[in-house]
């Protein structure tokens, strides 16, 4: 039994929590459990390339452990896209998972095991990071269990499930939950681990890199000031302390970004950006995954867009700002306060904080019904009330909300506990995320409205590498881990309450029933069409593949062209397949690709045609082999046409494997 009177196993404590949270992680995302070593969730896609990214960090690391420092010197640059430098940088670097994914694959060399242990990973580290920031916070631990599974489990999740690096959010809570430690112990130790905390987040996903770095400071300050400590020297220490320690990890690490920036990497543009951003409607759609919410919500269809967050979630968020609110207002009326004003002006200032406390309940409503609900106006029997001006909606409730905490005590004594019911911190982090998930142009209901202004559009013109991210709406992550918090908060106010835990079991049970996807797609295949479709296993270690053993008895300085070329599902295959050889390659897969590259798809996918020039493009690119796939096409004709254009070209077969031909290429004459 632990000193509080609970087994260390209770869900209550935190390995009883880790306990609940590795199962539930196993189911929901059944059946993979079954085929940990050798499946891969969702489909054959990122997971792919999020695969090949984290095997060439160990491949690298292996070289520098075996004495051969020339692999720091190439470690940005693998074995696509040749020759441009810097291939890393086209996508996530996976730093963060790289380091937690080592000991698996040294023990294994596995790479789906790898892959794999990370997925459930994200799902239990970021459980359990809420559970202990909600429960560090409200002294309860059946709220942060509660919060710890909204987070966890959170609905976004589902829409993330091939990407690992947007699930990879489980460091946040740390980060948050060592700062908070700081500021009630003032121990350098939780100042430290929060610092490390962060790194990880951000050599985890750069999108969270940015996002913390534009949230962090403000909520920092918050923090701060509700404490009354903005002139305490040692409340700042630790965020600075958090601060350097995060920064002196994570800059060295993003040489690759900066490089290619320097190199010409243009930024994502606006337009682009634009359509990956979220409708206001998105928050009201649901992933098709989800069984529950999957053939129910799906209000608007878009790329990246099913952002719903759970009636379960919200419902708990409402809980806490109503009983907390009623808590700290009857708190506050009964404090005794000192006043000299006269029986007057305490009357026109209760009358004022009235009528602001009623335009800011107005105003709230006002921005909720006209971007979630698409109202442009409202009718109160013969009043028409406009809600088309979202600067002004915002400006009036920014107003109104200063004019309240102004002329009312009790006002300004509801946030006298705000540090250990963060109720208003967490709600704008809500809010404020929400609005930036919405993009450079706000769009709602399929309709772009000139009339709300975009605070994306301030961050992605301000805030240094935020050009660089394409899909604004995976913020959502945050306002997911915000949603969490709230709830968590909701549950605190709840247990003490007559039935309070039944209840709070009840809705955790319901969030379940909401979030669950089970059971999930596994190693979904792409069509390749017109091409034939890929259909052998996918290999747990693809140096035991007959293509990969071939190609790794050619000189370690070769350079390779895999056709055909440019089909997405082949080049993920070819590129995974890789990792079994790691000879060069002008193919290649990535987040973004280098200059030049789409010409040289363009001229090589059109072979036979344009045989000239494609000879003339290989040449310039280095090429010394190329590797001709003959079972990628469903017809015989084209392949052999290539056959016949590689041997006129002077190129010399040098191998067969099954459907696959090697071929070494001429040298330049």
């Amino acid at each position: 039994m632990t000193p509080g009177g609970r087994a260390w196993w209770a869900p209550t404590r935190p390995i009883g929590a880790t306990v609940v949270y590795t199962l539930l992680a196993l189911g929901w995302s059944w059946p993979l459990v079954a085929g940990l070593g050798r499946d891969v969730p969702w489909d054959l896609g990122d997971s792919l390339l999020n695969c090949w990214i984290l095997a060439w960090h160990f491949h690298q690391a292996g070289r520098l452990l075996r004495g051969d420092a020339s692999a720091l010197a190439d470690w940005w640059h693998p074995n696509i896209f040749h020759p441009s430098p810097y291939g890393l940088g086209h996508s996530e670097l996976l730093i963060g998972q790289a380091l937690q994914g080592a000991p698996v694959y040294a023990l294994t060399g596995n790479i789906l095991l790898t892959y794999n242990v990370l997925f459930v990973s994200t799902f239990v580290l970021a459980a359990l990071g809420t559970f202990l920031f909600v429960r560090a916070v409200t002294r309860d631990g059946t709220a942060g269990l509660v919060a710890g599974l909204c987070y966890g489990f959170a609905i976004y999740r589902v829409n993330q499930g091939p990407h690992l690096q947007v699930l990879s959010a489980q460091w946040l809570p740390f980060v948050l939950w060592g700062l908070h430690r700081w500021w009630d112990e003032a121990r350098l130790r939780h100042a430290l681990w929060a610092g490390a905390a962060l790194a990880l987040q951000n050599l985890s996903n750069g999108y969270y890199l940015i996002y913390l770095a534009v949230l962090l400071p403000p909520y920092v300050v918050a923090q701060v000031a509700t404490r009354r400590r903005l002139g305490d020297p040692r409340a700042w220490l630790g965020p600075a302390v958090t601060a350097l320690v995060a920064a002196a990890l994570t800059a060295p690490l993003l040489h690759p970004y900066l490089r290619l920036r320097a190199l010409g990497q243009p930024a994502r543009p606006l337009a682009a950006v634009s359509h990956y951003s979220a409708d206001a409607f998105a928050w009201l759609t649901a992933n098709d995954q989800l069984r529950f919410w999957g053939s129910r919500l799906r209000l608007m269809e878009r790329p990246e867009g099913d952002l719903f967050p759970g009636l379960v979630p919200i419902a708990l968020s409402v809980v806490a700002g109503v009983l907390i609110a009623v808590d700290r207002w009857r708190t506050a009326s009964g404090a005794p306060v000192a006043s000299v004003s006269s029986p007057a002006i305490r009357t026109a200032r209760r009358a004022l904080a009235a009528v602001a406390a009623v335009l800011v309940a107005w105003h709230v409503v006002a921005i909720v019904l006209a971007v979630f609900a698409g109202m442009q106006r409202l009718r109160l029997g013969p009043l028409t009330i406009s809600m088309t001006g979202g600067a002004r909606l915002l400006a009036w409730l920014a107003t109104s909300a200063a004019v309240l905490l102004l002329v009312s005590r009790r006002a300004r004594a509801v946030l006298r506990d705000e540090p250990s019911r963060p109720l208003l911190t967490f709600a704008a982090l809500a809010a404020i995320t929400v609005w930036l998930s919405l993009g450079p142009i706000i769009h709602v209901a399929g309709r772009a409205s000139s009339h709300w202004p975009s605070l994306y559009g301030v961050v992605y013109a301000w805030i240094p590498g935020a050009d660089a991210l394409r899909v604004p709406p995976r913020i959502a992550m945050v306002t997911a881990f915000a949603l969490s918090v709230l709830a968590g908060l909701g549950v605190a106010a709840l247990t003490p309450r007559r039935g309070g835990t039944v209840a709070s079991g009840v809705l955790a049970a319901l969030f379940l029933v909401e979030a669950w996807p089970a059971p999930v797609p596994i190693n979904l295949r792409m069509d390749p069409a017109p091409l034939a479709p890929i259909t052998e296993p996918l290999p747990a270690r693809p140096a035991d593949h007959p293509i990969a053993r071939a190609l790794a008895t050619l000189p370690a300085d070769a350079v390779i062209a895999d056709l055909p070329f440019g089909s997405l599902p082949y080049e993920l295959w070819w590129q995974y397949l890789s990792i079994g050889h790691w000879r060069a390659r002008v193919n290649g897969y990535s987040g973004d690709v280098p200059a030049g590259f789409v010409a040289l798809k363009e001229t090589l996918a059109g072979l036979p045609k344009d045989s000239d020039e494609a000879g003339r493009a290989l040449h310039r690119h280095g090429v010394t082999h190329v590797v001709l796939h003959a079972g990628a096409w469903a017809e015989a004709g084209p392949p052999q046409q290539l056959r016949e254009w590689l041997a006129n070209a002077g190129a010399t077969r040098l191998a067969t494997v099954g459907q696959t031909e090697i071929w070494q290429w001429p040298e330049v004459r």
